[in-house]
């Protein structure tokens, strides 16, 4: 209003042209003034108090072609903002028509596309002018022209063409009032106005202009309710012609129209490509605007059902990123599509079950109280009968990121399901598996090491389920498993300290169960053998270098080093570039790279040493022959000592003096390292032997200690460090301490340098007291003593007569005391023998020890046969030198004296001859004793080891085949597991018949001397006898080997047994029930029995040479009774394979299962039994717990 209330009246009256025509503006520089003044006062004048009659004149000279194109934009600004006013002044009516309203619309259209050149000096004119349409929503007066669609679509191309992220945020959020306004007014929005919003949501508008994207999407969720079907019809319309050319192309391609469907290609190639974007754009509205997806998401929900493969993958991958972002929300929502979508997980094709898995598993990690719906389903997926989806399920578990709610949602079903792919049969799948369960490991390992038992219960397996894969016996697995443990499982490398690696070596061991340690162990030996050729191999190669005429002469060195070579490369998966790359390595001739790869697998070097060892060769080896680097590196990897280091073991005896949580597997993996890298022990010595470890309370601490000293000792002969503390605490074990204590400070004694005289001091002390039956320990004063025989024999020698015959007149045969009222048990351990029974344990051990400890030249002929005198009644009376006693002393005796028994025969050939025939074929039968301890015990611990590490001679081999009728099946596997594993590569010379292909007629010779063979039963006797040798068949035959083993079995009937008819005449009957198993078996596998080209012979220890007069009166009739052969054709094949023992056939004893209280035990303290101590070579026996339990092995006793 006026001054005096009256209505506001424009005062100024603009001469803005030269004519009355209006056809000519005045002259710029008075026009501005013109334009200058009429704006601002304009600009001043209020909507509700203004006389709009007095504004009728400016308002239809400013609409004057002359002035809305004037050359000078800035001229047009000003217009602009006058018109803008004036259309303020005049609303909710416009002073113009509809087309005067187009052309001022596009006026300002042309003014708003200049806001991008904010440094203009007309800037500011085109800033008011936008706030004035934005405040006084002028836009509005477009929505009611009849074609308003084109200035609509102006506005919006214009305003997103000005928007940039440098400019003010005042004038985005004008921009948006403005573009809101033209969506809300309209009854409909223009397509193209919905192209352009689209638009924005492209990757590429979003990297080129973030601020159009944030417009977009602050516009759309603005106005999500009138986009909503607008875009719906937009991805419809996308969708279905999309669809529509595919179905054209394929019906093209199914018409056999080339021309037309080459042309088609291209089409569908192209609807392909607009599916992907169309539903790229899903995705970008779903994390930006997902109100406008109302209509779409049952749209999507749909295309999971078409036919179109491609199709399904898009809409598959869709959803489930839309669950990634809006989650829980999102499936409640759409229930119909959540529950379509998972059924996806079931789809034909593969590549959309890949979709799937690769976003359900996803789901963990950004929704994870929705993914635990999925956890069944996703099993399902990880046992995909599709390799590549079960490979992609391993993958991308492997790439979550454990934070809490993740493994929250997670179930333990998933994590058993990936541990079960690390055995998948397909390498792609087992590498992914193995890969993810290690990573996963990594990151749950510090709750792991704080003890949660949420963590262990769901984690706390995963190494073990790794380590188990070595019973897998694959190159790849095991490079593949020996690299995770230097990396995810331990992540040395990250890992700056020693006492934290020590903690985390711990924290893995401790959580494995006892296979597992096994295969942990097994990894270990396996680095050992690699490291063991490995040196063999630079030792050749320096010699070759050195000398490589004179010391080459025929090759012989290359030969070897060829052999070493394949050796070396069978470790490894590509086994023929790695032999090629040793070639290579070997003719290189560099001293550098020779000693770095020596002090990579030096265990006198700490894991910094062998790093840099590793690096430097490595570095060293790629500038002189760069090819060699990939193929060679996992060698240098794989003979590193990292894992096992001498760095880390003052921690481990630290834990193990400490006591705590992991004081048990620190003694194991102490022990072990005693045992196979004794030399890291060095330096530690000190701490090892230090006697207030030996002076605690806890009488079972001292005796885990004394283990320990006694491996170390075992390990590095004479290598006890003498001290008077030391010297004084082991005496007042052996004189006071427990049987354990007694033993093992006895040979630790004897180990000490200059300890002779303690020696035998000692033992004057003991013999003295032999005699007195009312001493209380006599069980250690004789187990102290049998250490004493064999490693201090001078100390013993003095007495040695006077022992024996004690020993074997007053303990052995000495009155049985007869306790069976208390034998309730199957069988007891050895500390519950009793004093009687124990001693009489260890006077068969004495006796032993005796022979063992004295030198050949000392060795007397009534010595031996008093020993082996004793031990063969011992071992074929069945543990007894008189009737009666108690049963469980006898089972003792007898597995002692048949351990002691292979301990001569291992001792060497002058033993090994003075067994006879007779005491390899009561040895064998221990095999079948009816006691479960006593025939596994045997087995296990005493007969495969030694076997296995060539300690005894091949004619034992026969008697692990007796296990045939064994009632435990892990007994058998293990069985099968040595012999394939181990004993089947033991050939005296290349090429020739390997030990277990030889010893078939061995084997027969044994069965002919069976106690059980009855020739008044022949036809049940065949059916009897015929399981060991189908037993033997299963472990050995093959179809490289099939005519061999036949040739052998008949040529037995070219020979005899040496003085015995009846033997011989049963070696011809088991000679054609052989050949017709095994020609039983070549038909069952389609395997050629062929002449073998070679010439055999038989053992010349049990048969001899049939004479020509003897040759031709043979029988022609065979020997085999036809009736079995008659039998055996009618039977099933499962029949045939069954131990089932034939109707009316004596039973072989009364075989007893392993009991129940015999299951696995885990970590206990590394007890020595007392056959490892008395082996020559102590880690003979670890290194075949490998291939005693590598193949799930009944666990055995700790007892011994």
């Amino acid at each position: 209003m006026t001054e005096d209330g009256g209505p506001q009246r424009l005062s100024f009256e603009p001469k803005l042209f030269a004519n009355v025509a209006q056809k000519k503006a005045i002259p710029i520089a008075e026009l501005y003034k013109q334009l200058k003044k009429l704006s601002k006062e304009l600009n001043g004048l209020e909507q509700e108090t203004v006389d709009t009659q007095s504004l009728d004149s400016v308002t239809r000279q400013l609409l004057a072609p002359s002035l809305l194109r004037h050359k000078e934009s800035g001229v047009v600004a000003y217009v602009a903002c006058c018109i803008a006013d004036i259309l303020r002044l005049y609303a909710p009516e416009a002073p113009y028509s509809d087309d005067e309203i187009k052309a001022v619309f596009n006026v300002f259209i042309d003014q708003l596309q200049m806001l991008g050149d904010s440094n203009s000096q007309f800037f500011p004119l085109r800033d008011y002018l936008l706030t004035s349409l934005a405040t006084v929503r002028t836009p509005a007066l477009v929505a009611m022209l009849p074609d308003s669609e084109e200035i609509i679509s102006r506005f919006f191309t214009a305003l997103f063409g000005v928007v940039s992220p440098s400019q003010p945020h005042n004038i985005q959020m004008q921009i948006l009032d403005i573009l809101q306004q033209l969506l809300e007014e309209p009854k409909t929005v223009p397509q193209d106005v919905i192209d352009v919003i689209l638009l924005q949501f492209t990757k590429r508008r979003q990297q080129d202009n973030p601020a159009t994207h944030q417009l977009a999407s602050d516009l759309a969720n603005a106005t999500a309710d009138i986009l909503q079907k607008y875009i719906y019809q937009y991805f419809n319309d996308v969708i279905v012609s999309a669809a529509q050319q595919r179905v054209g192309q394929r019906q093209q391609e199914a018409d056999g129209q080339q021309q037309r469907a080459r042309g088609g290609a291209a089409a569908g190639n192209d609807s392909l490509d607009d599916l992907k974007s169309a539903h790229y754009l899903i995705l970008e509205l779903n994390k930006s605007a997902p109100g406008t997806l109302l209509n779409v998401v049952p749209q999507l929900e749909e295309e999971l059902g078409v036919d179109d493969v491609d199709i399904r993958i898009l809409a598959t991958g869709v959803l489930g990123e839309m669950f990634a972002e809006k989650g829980f929300t999102l499936a409640k929502r759409y229930e119909s599509t959540w529950k379509t979508w998972k059924g996806r997980r079931a789809d034909t094709s593969a590549v959309v079950r890949i979709q799937w898995i690769e976003h359900a598993v996803s789901l963990y990690q950004h929704q994870p109280q929705l993914s635990r719906e999925l956890n069944d389903y996703i099993v399902e997926k990880l046992c995909d009968v599709d390799d590549k989806v079960r490979q992609v399920a391993c993958h991308s578990l492997g790439l979550l990121e454990m934070s809490a709610p993740v493994q929250a949602a997670i179930g333990e079903n998933v994590v058993r399901a990936l541990g079960d792919r690390c055995k998948d049969r397909k390498p792609a799948v087992r590498s992914e598996a193995i890969i993810a369960l290690a990573t996963i490991y990594s990151q749950v390992f510090e709750e792991l090491e704080q003890g949660a038992a949420a963590a262990q219960a769901k984690w706390g397996s995963i190494p073990s389920t790794i380590f188990m894969l070595r019973y897998i016996n694959d190159p790849d697995i095991d490079s593949k498993v020996e690299s995770i443990l230097t990396g995810a499982i331990l992540n040395f490398a990250k890992i700056k300290d020693d006492r934290s690696r020590c903690q985390r070596l711990l924290v893995v061991f401790d959580s494995l169960t006892a296979k597992a340690r096994s295969g942990f162990f097994s990894y270990m030996r396996r680095q050992q053998d690699i490291i063991r050729l490995t040196d063999m191999f630079l030792a050749l190669c320096e010699k070759q270098g050195g000398s490589p005429s004179a010391d080459n002469a025929g090759g012989a060195i290359d030969q070897q080093l060829r052999m070493l070579a394949v050796k070396i490369a069978a470790c490894f998966p590509d086994k023929a570039k790695v032999e090629s790359s040793l070639s290579q390595l070997a003719n290189l001739h560099d001293a550098e790279v020779y000693k770095g790869l020596r002090e990579t697998m030096d265990a006198k070097n700490d894991i910094k040493a062998v790093r840099k060892c590793q690096k430097s060769s490595l570095k060293k080896l790629s500038g002189l022959a760069p090819s060699l680097l990939d193929t060679t590196a996992p060698l240098w990897k794989c003979v590193g000592l990292t894992t096992i280091n001498r760095a880390l073991v003052p921690f481990l005896i630290e834990h193990v003096s400490g006591g705590g949580r992991f004081v048990a597997a620190a003694e194991v993996l102490i022990s072990y390292i005693t045992s196979v890298f004794p030399e890291m022990l060095r330096s530690s010595s000190a701490e090892l032997f230090d006697v207030a470890a030996l002076q605690v309370a806890d009488m079972t601490a001292t005796e885990e200690r004394l283990v320990l000293m006694v491996r170390f000792a075992k390990a590095i002969p004479k290598s006890v460090p003498r001290s008077t503390e030391l010297e004084n605490q082991l005496a007042a074990f052996v004189r006071t301490g427990s049987l354990k204590q007694a033993k093992y400070a006895a040979y630790l004694i004897t180990q000490m340098d200059g300890a002779q005289s303690l020696c035998a001091a000692l033992t004057g002390d003991v013999v003295d007291n032999l005699d007195n039956r009312h001493l209380e320990r006599r069980a250690p004063s004789f187990a102290a003593l049998a250490r004493f025989a064999q490693y201090a024999p001078s100390a013993f020698s003095t007495y040695s007569d006077r022992v024996s015959q004690f020993l074997v007149q007053s303990v052995l045969l000495a009155a049985p005391v007869d306790d069976s009222a208390d034998e309730t048990e199957d069988w007891v351990s050895r500390e519950a023998l009793g004093e009687v029974g124990m001693t009489k344990v260890y006077a068969t051990k004495i006796l032993t020890s005796w022979l063992l400890g004295l030198e050949r030249q000392a060795l007397t002929r009534d010595g031996v046969q008093l020993v082996l005198g004793t031990l063969r009644q011992l071992v074929r009376n069945g543990g007894a030198m008189q009737e009666g006693g108690s049963v469980h002393e006898r089972q003792h005796l007898l597995l002692t004296a048949a351990g002691c028994m292979l301990k001569l025969a291992a001792a060497g050939p002058h033993f090994e001859k003075a067994l006879n025939t007779v005491d390899v074929l009561s040895l064998g039968l221990v095999v079948q004793n009816p006691c479960y301890e006593v025939r596994s015990g045997f087995l296990l611990n005493k007969l495969l080891p030694a076997l296995v590490a060539q300690r005894i001679h091949v004619r034992y081999i026969p008697a692990v085949f007796l296990v045939a009728y064994e009632p435990e099946p892990a007994v058998r596997e293990n069985v099968r597991h040595a012999v394939e594993q181990r004993l089947a590569l033991m050939r005296p010379t290349p090429g020739s018949p390997s030990a277990v292909e030889d010893c078939i007629c061995r084997l027969l010779y044994v069965l002919a001397n069976h106690p059980d063979w009855d020739d008044a039963q022949p036809l049940p006797t065949l059916e009897l006898f015929a399981p060991y040798i189908e037993f033997y068949i299963s472990c050995v035959c093959l179809a490289q080997n099939v005519s061999l083993l036949f040739c052998y079995a008949g040529e037995i009937k070219a020979y005899r047994s040496k003085g015995d008819a009846v033997v011989t005449h049963r070696l011809y009957i088991l000679s054609e029930l052989a050949q017709y198993l095994l020609r039983e078996k070549s038909l069952a596998a389609n395997w050629p029995v062929n002449v073998y080209p070679g010439r055999l012979t038989l053992p010349a220890d049990i048969f001899e040479p049939l004479p020509e007069a003897d040759k031709a009166a043979m029988p022609r009739t065979p020997f085999l009774d036809p009736e079995f052969v008659t039998r055996r054709a009618k039977m099933p094949a499962a029949g045939k394979r069954s131990r089932v023992r034939p109707a009316g056939v004596a039973k072989i004893g009364k075989r007893r299962q392993k009991p129940a209280a015999a299951s696995k035990r885990k970590g206990k303290a590394p007890v020595l039994s007392d056959d490892d101590e008395d082996m020559e070579v102590p880690d003979d026996d670890d290194e075949v717990a490998e291939d005693v339990e590598m193949s799930s092995v009944a666990e055995t006793s700790d007892e011994d």
